[in-house]
Order: C-alpha cells, then structure tokens, then sequence
C-alpha cells in the first residue's frame, strides 16, 4: 500500500474511531445526570437546540447548512494540505469527527446533546464540541507555524 494511501486510510479510520466515541457517550449518558468529581465535573444531560449556551435556538437550519460547509470545507482542505503532516492529520480529523458528531444530532434528533459540566465553566457541552476545539487549536498552531518558518525561510534563502 502506498504511503498517501496509508495515511487516507488512517485518517478514515481517526475519524470513524472519534466519531464512534463521541455517539456512545452521548447514547450512554443522554437523560442521566450525577457528579463524577464532586462538584468540579458533572455529567448533565442537556438537549442543546442552539449553540453555546442556548444562543440562536431555533434555527437548526441555519445550523445544519453552516457545518455541511465547514464540514466539506475540511475535508476538501484536508485533501489538499492535511496530509503533509501528522499534526495536520490529526486536527484535521478532530475538527471533521466533531462537526460529524454534531451534524448527526441536529439533523436526527433537532438538538445536540450535550453532557459535560465543569463547576468553573458555565456552558454545557459534549465531546463532539471538545474534538472541534482542539481540532482547531492543532490546525491554527500547526498553520501558523508553517506560515512562519516559510516566510523566515524563504527570507533566509534571498
């Protein structure tokens, strides 16, 4: 197998696998709230019909449209640049998995579930949001980089 082919399918697979743990957890903990540490993390089922902290329900539409366009805009941008790096890669496939995640609530259910409650952070959340967080974080980070030694590199080099 070929190394772009290798890295298709690890990425498939990235996606598959977080994707996958993002929907049990929110099948397993759906209607059941109790504290796992204390009063610091709480497991709190919530059904979420708008975005961070209830803003803009009612427009599940809107929703649905804005993360198939993120959503295929990753991918597309994955094609193009994500497999040059395994840290693009893995941001790549967080941000993808989580969108997914989320995508699949709002258009079967009409609402996200969410579960996640920190004492010290008001909104409630799932690990769809956490993947999509860090997925973006790991590509802003990775990209800036880039960006950077490139431009230093190439200043270097005239």
């Amino acid at each position: 197998m070929s190394r772009n082919k290798r890295r298709i399918l690890i990425f498939g697979v990235l996606v598959c696998a977080l994707l996958f743990v993002d929907m049990l957890s929110k099948y397993l903990l759906d209607g059941r709230d109790f504290n796992v540490l204390g009063k610091f993390l709480r497991f709190e089922s919530l059904h979420n019909f708008g975005i961070a902290f209830g803003w803009f329900a009612g427009q599940k539409v809107i929703f649905i449209i804005v993360n198939c366009i993120l959503t295929l805009g990753a991918i597309v941008a994955w094609w193009f640049m994500g497999r040059k790096s395994a840290w693009l890669n893995i941001g790549f496939a967080l941000f993808i998995a989580g969108a997914i995640g989320n995508l699949y609530d709002r258009i079967v259910l009409g609402y996200v579930r969410d579960f996640l409650s920190f004492s010290f952070f008001p909104p409630v959340f799932n690990l769809a949001d956490v993947f999509l967080t860090l997925g973006t974080a790991i590509l802003v980070v990775v990209l800036t980089i880039d960006t950077f030694t490139d431009k230093k590199g190439k200043s270097d080099a005239s």
